[in-house]
């Protein structure tokens, strides 16, 4: 395997953990959903954890960074994706502490038992198929909008992921929120904690991420608002520092 950049691709450092990624010069590159999300996540030590739709690994990599106890899966369709994401954890040094594999979310049981994993995170495709403007890079489309996988897709493969009372997060539209509740109760995922992403204090919602809980019972709390950019100078918000200032724990 060689982990060294293509002719196609760059070797990026996320200052968040020193972490290096490779990423397809052109086509999916991952954003600050990423970033922002693996930071949501609340893991309590020895967690096993499973990434779904884990693209290049930066979730992944950037929980094995901070809780190092943790063993965690990342599951990815893409092929290209899918490699990328074995060479990012080559690159540093993570392949003993996550693993790569490459499969589909709509066949979640042949990769994994039912009921063993503490936490599931995700940061999805967002968009009906028939909604927005279809990316025409396929690439960017398959994690933009719900070609290979629907919401209802998602949820179930949680649900059958987790254990009574684990947990899973993920990153989605405001505008969706009502079908994301939904779904999610349907497959007795309870919404326990919300938290909406602002691009600036002044603006509405861009994004929204909630904790769902498996067997619990109502009760949702709502966390203060992240705000991306403390202004129209484009300097960052405190909240968004403190991520790229994280160090490593490993």
């Amino acid at each position: 395997m060689t982990i060294e950049p293509g002719p196609h691709e760059t070797l990026d450092t996320l200052s968040t953990a020193g972490i290096r990624i490779l990423q397809p010069r052109r086509g999916y590159r991952y954003s600050l959903d990423s970033l922002i999300l693996a930071f949501f996540l609340h893991l309590k030590k020895g967690d096993a954890v499973v990434e779904l739709g884990a693209g290049a690994g930066v979730i992944s990599m950037i929980l094995a960074k901070r809780d190092p106890a943790c063993p965690i899966v990342g599951l990815e369709i893409q092929k290209r994706l899918y490699g990328l994401m074995a060479r990012n954890l080559a690159l540093n040094g993570l392949e003993g502490r996550v693993q790569a594999v490459h499969g589909d979310i709509r066949r979640i049981e042949e990769y994994f038992d039912p009921a063993k994993t503490d936490a599931v995170c995700s940061n999805p495709p967002f968009r009906k198929v028939r909604s927005g403007r279809m990316n025409p890079d396929p690439e960017k489309a398959i994690a933009r909008h719900e070609i290979e996988l629907t919401l209802p897709d998602l949820i179930h493969a949680a649900a059958y992921l987790l254990k009574r009372h684990g947990k899973f997060s993920l990153i989605y539209l405001p505008e969706r929120l009502a079908d994301l509740i939904q779904q999610l109760r349907q497959d007795h995922l309870e919404p326990r904690r919300m938290q909406t992403i602002h691009s600036f204090p002044e603006t509405p919602p861009v994004l929204v991420m909630v904790e769902a809980v498996k067997g619990a019972g109502a009760g949702m709390r709502m966390e203060a608002p992240f705000i991306i950019y403390r202004d129209k100078t484009g300097a960052y918000s405190k909240e968004m520092k403190s991520i790229y200032g994280f160090q490593s724990g490993s």
